[in-house]
């Protein structure tokens, strides 16, 4: 191989590697924050009382699951439930569920939502092992199994992400208690 071909060589792969390298995305804004998902006309919303969240103290969360369709639909009244965050230095994590593929839903379990009406669960996210002060931001997520009981139907099935919510965690502060 000739200088100009291993020259030719060698600048080809230098430019190769000379992409941009993407930045780490650190959460910045505190409160909600668009878009949340929608499926086949469910809506899934994350809101919490409280914007500043002392860390040792649980994170508080509403998640308001929406039928935004044209017609009533069966859901269930306790849906596997999960939560995603990313800490402020940028690193992720979540609580674990395990998802189900079909599940036999009896009518007792389950809610019919009709067009407009929503569907609220509590969530809370236990922060005592959450180690940086800063905007953390959080993801809702339910899970629903195929139902196999045909007497309810429509019923909506999948997985669906909330929007994101931002949330300010502080350093817990102890006070210690007067004599």
């Amino acid at each position: 191989m000739n200088w100009n071909m291993r020259f030719l060589s060698l600048a080809c792969l230098a430019a190769a590697g000379c992409g941009t390298v993407p930045e780490i995305y650190h959460p910045q804004v505190i409160g909600p924050l668009p878009p949340a998902q929608a499926s086949n006309g469910i809506h899934l919303q994350l809101t919490a009382p409280a914007n500043l969240v002392q860390i040792g103290n649980p994170a508080a969360f509403s998640v308001a699951v929406r039928n935004t369709g044209d017609h009533a639909i069966w859901v269930p009244k306790k849906p596997q439930q999960g939560f995603f965050w990313t800490y402020p230095n940028g690193r992720h994590d979540c609580y674990m569920i395990e998802r189900e593929a079909t599940r036999f839903f009896a009518k007792a379990e389950c809610l019919l939502l009709k067009p407009g009406e929503e569907l609220r669960l509590p969530g809370l996210v236990e922060t005592s092992y959450f180690n940086r002060p800063g905007v953390t931001e959080f993801l809702a997520e339910i899970n629903v199994a195929q139902n196999t009981n045909p007497e309810l139907s429509p019923f909506w099935s999948g997985r669906l992400l909330s929007n994101a919510y931002g949330l300010q965690l502080v350093p817990f502060k102890h006070v210690s208690g007067a004599r």
